[in-house]
């Protein structure tokens, strides 16, 4: 009777070993993609930062051309009305 029991015993703790063998491997991919997830995730906020920043450098020299052109075209009427009264 003893026999018989022995080699379940043996299966069993085979098993205990397997199942935690997998689970530490598990463990380790675990860390390992959240690990790739994590520097995946500060790319993206740094590629967003970054596209942000861009965005607000071509506001500013949209703002500062239609400045350039405003005080050209106020320039040139000056310079018409000067003619004008010169004329």
């Amino acid at each position: 009777m003893a026999k018989s029991s022995e080699p379940t015993n043996l299966v069993l703790e085979q098993l205990r070993l397997m199942r935690a063998e997998t689970n530490a491997r598990f463990d380790k991919l675990t860390a390992e993609t959240k690990g790739h997830f994590d520097r995946v995730e500060k790319e993206l906020a740094d590629l967003k930062r970054d596209v942000r920043g861009l965005k607000l450098n071509t506001i500013a020299e949209v703002y500062k051309a239609n400045l350039t052109v405003a005080s050209f075209a106020d320039l040139e009427r000056r310079v018409s009305a000067l003619e004008a009264k010169g004329a």
